[in-house]
Order: structure tokens, then sequence, then C-alpha cells
């Protein structure tokens, strides 16, 4: 009767918060849970040319184009963006500088097109410049879009030369780039997957807020009781960690999975439904804490809704632009990074826990309490991402 309470509880709060998210749907700005960045810039070699394509994300045109150029009103339609072309070409010329051996690249503009990434509506533009000789030795970028209200937080890079692929990320501390031409970039291109693997598991909220709302049993499992009448178990912290160990095990092997038959072309789901299945897994995992009718293991929670979250994590891999020279070697960091991520933000959250709540009181308000908001920003998200 209890668990049936809670449950009708949390089912009322639901509709109610349902109906006040529809409310302020109009004043709040959408949070995706799986954004890697607003700019992608790739160079490579075709024929007696450079190829260099450009996306950026394009809610920044208020802020990237010149106030002469601009329209009083911006518009994000396909058409009135085709109608910005020849003003967005000059912003980025003035802001996106090549160069090749101290000697600077003439961009020029080859085509605009309107596409989508997974964090939103992007501009891409295509650009030419001559080829680079045999006997150049470096190739640099200056990127300074973060001079102007640091309206492009990064920007994701990509070269393929010589036969060579380099990866990297420009950012508001990095934004002069030079690269030495002809070098193996293979350990470079691994250890920037494993760092961007980890940074998006940081930055996913909803993976960790998933992992963290299945471990919160743990934290009881630390309570020592002592034998009594009705024979109570006594558990220990040995026991805690075996219950942890078995859900992020069971968590890193499905995600894994996913993730690498998501990259392989093996599985597919649109993205507004992985999103919201994400939601919804939290919202299963919360609610199987503030009951204790259903005895489902929680490793097997964490393996059955990790199968989609490795696909949220193929979502931002594919958005990254998995290298194509070391394909394997490039997945592997990726998903090592995730875990090394993951492994961290756990520990960030156990350890300070268990340190200030020792009381079997506060451990079993923790968890109630704990859950019933993880199930409430959970239910948040279910609605919001349904009805982007």
């Amino acid at each position: 009767m209890e668990a049936m309470r809670i449950l009708k509880l949390l089912s009322f709060f639901s509709a109610q918060l349902g109906v006040f998210v529809l409310g302020l749907s109009g004043l709040l700005t959408p949070v995706h849970a799986h954004q890697t960045g607003n700019s992608y810039l790739s160079v490579s070699e075709s024929a007696d040319q450079l190829q260099v394509e450009f996306d950026f994300i394009a809610r920044d045109l208020d802020n990237l184009l010149p106030a002469d150029c601009k329209p009083a009103e911006l518009s994000l339609l396909p058409d009135k963006l085709q109608a910005m072309q020849a003003c967005i070409t000059q912003a980025l010329q003035q802001s996106l500088h090549l160069e090749i051996d101290e000697e600077a690249v003439a961009l020029d503009f080859v085509n605009q097109s309107v596409v989508m990434h997974n964090d939103g509506l992007y501009v891409r533009q295509q650009f030419t410049a001559p080829a680079i000789s045999k006997d150049a030795k470096f190739f640099v970028i200056k990127y300074e879009f973060f001079t102007q209200k640091e309206q492009s937080g990064r920007a994701f890079l990509k070269i393929q030369l010589r036969e060579d692929e380099i990866s990297s990320v420009i950012d508001e501390q990095h934004p002069v780039q030079r690269f030495a031409l002809g070098d193996a970039k293979r350990w470079s291109t691994i250890g920037l997957f494993t760092q961007e693997g980890a940074w998006h598991i940081w930055s996913g909220t909803d993976h960790l807020l998933f992992l963290l709302s299945l471990l919160l049993p743990a934290l009881m499992l630390t309570v020592q009781t002592t034998a009594s009448v009705s024979s109570e178990t006594k558990f220990t912290d040995s026991k805690a960690l075996r219950y942890a160990l078995k859900v992020i095990t069971a968590f890193t092997v499905a995600h894994s999975i996913t993730l690498a038959c998501s990259v392989f072309g093996w599985v597919s789901l649109p993205e507004k439904l992985i999103e919201s299945m994400i939601a919804f897994s939290i919202m299963v995992s919360a609610v199987l804490n503030l009951q204790d009718r259903l005895r489902i293991s929680h490793w097997k929670i964490a393996f059955l809704f990790g199968l989609i979250h490795g696909m949220g994590f193929a979502n931002g891999l594919r958005d990254l632009g998995l290298s194509s020279f070391y394909f394997l070697e490039t997945l592997f960091a990726f998903n090592l990074g995730v875990e090394l991520g993951q492994l961290s933000a756990v520990m960030v959250v156990a350890v300070p826990v268990l340190l200030l709540v020792k009381q079997a009181d506060a451990k079993k308000k923790l968890m109630k309490y704990g859950s019933v908001a993880t199930f409430v920003l959970a239910t948040f998200w279910l609605v919001e991402r349904l009805m982007a």
C-alpha cells in the first residue's frame, strides 16, 4: 500500500509539473544533454586545392554579424539565412584565418547550406583555397570569434592533409593553433577523444543523474545494524562496494555495446526518442528507490537503460567527427574518456556524502528526498524533450 501511495503521489505531481512546464515553455531556453560545441571546422585536400568547410550554430548570428549588415529582425528560417549569405561570408572571412609557413591563405566562397547537428540548426559555408606545397612545414589556424562576445564556445577541428589526420579543439584559451605537417598524429588524436569523452559525461547531467540515482541504495548498505529478534541483516561497506561495482559495470558494458553499434551504423533510433527515453530511465531509477515492493536488481536496470544511454553517447561522438584514419582507436579513446569521467564523478559525489552523512536516519532522508528531486527533474526533462 505504501508503494502504491508513493506512485500515485508521484503521478499526480508529474501531471501538475507537466502543466507548469507547458505554461513556462515559451520562457525557457531548451537544455540539450549532448551539446558538444557550436562550431565545426574541417580542412582537407582535393586535387589541386584545399577544401574548407565551416559549420556554426545559427543562433550565434545575432552576435557574429556586424550591426550594419544584419537585418533588424533576425530569422533562422533557411530561406532567410540564405538571403544573408554575403553578410555571413564577410563575417567569417574576417574572423577565420589560415596560414601556411606564415603566409596567409585566401578563402574563396563556394556554397552555403543549412544543416542540423545534435544541438540545433547550423549554417554551413564551404570555401576553397590554393593547395599546400609539398615542402610546406606548418599549418596555422587563427580563430577570432572569441573576441566577439564569446558567441562560439568551442570549435572542433579536423584536418586531413598528406594522408594524415589531425583532430583538435579550439577554444578561448587556444584561439591560434599550429600544426606540423607530415608528423604522425595518432596519439594526439587519441588524447583528444579521451578528453572529449570525459567532458561529455561531465556535461551530460542526465547520464550522471541516472547512474547516481541507481547508486543511492548503496548508501543504505553502509549502515551497519546489529542482529535482533527479527534477524536483521548486517550490511557492511564491502557489500555496498560490490553493489556499486555491479551497477557501474552493467552500465559500462551496456552503453559500450550500443555506442559501438551506433557508430558502426548497426543500430539507429531517432534522437528525440533517445533523449526522451534517457529522461524516462532516470524517472524509473528514482521510483525504484521510493518503493520496496518490486524487487528489481538495480544493476539490471543499469544494463537495460545503459543501452539507450550508449546511443546518446554515440550522438556526441558523431558530432565530434570520428576519425576515419584511427577509427577503432578514437572509438576506444572516447569510451575510455566516458568511463574515466563517470568514475571521477561518482567519487566526487560519493566520498563527501559518505563522510558527511553518517546517521542511518539522515541516509534514509537523503535517499528519499534525493530520489523525489531526481524524479521531478527527470519529469521536467521528459516533457521538455517531447515538446522539442
